[in-house]
């Protein structure tokens, strides 16, 4: 990749895009950039793109409390169905109870590690 350089500089060519380099595998310190150019390879969320983000997970943590709320009731009413005389559907609302607790536990949690990459 340094001849590619060296015979753009002889042939006085204008280089491609500092990126195009890059993935052409030309490391960055070796690359003449032009016109004051730089590219930084951190990626960072573009301005004003955090509160609409914050929004979203606000109203998806929302979300998840109102469906857990149903998913627990549904659960507590085949508890007391079960009671009157039909032991297999407390027994499966007892089961189900389990999950929907799992089930809202890791939505929860998975909000504040999405925001933590962010």
């Amino acid at each position: 990749m340094n001849s590619l350089l060296t015979l753009a500089t002889q042939l006085q060519v204008e280089l491609p895009h500092p990126m195009a380099m890059a993935l052409l595998g030309v490391p960055m310190n070796e690359m003449d950039l032009q016109n004051g150019d730089s590219w930084d390879p951190s990626p960072q969320i573009p301005a004003g793109a955090v509160d609409p983000i914050d929004t979203i997970f606000a109203w998806g943590r929302g979300i998840v409390v109102v469906i857990g709320i149903i998913g627990v009731l549904f659960c507590a009413g085949k508890m007391a169905v079960g009671k009157f005389g039909r032991s297999d559907l407390a027994a499966e609302g007892v089961g189900g109870l389990v999950w929907t607790v799992l089930g809202i536990s890791l939505m929860l949690v998975a909000v504040p590690i999405v925001t933590l990459l962010l």
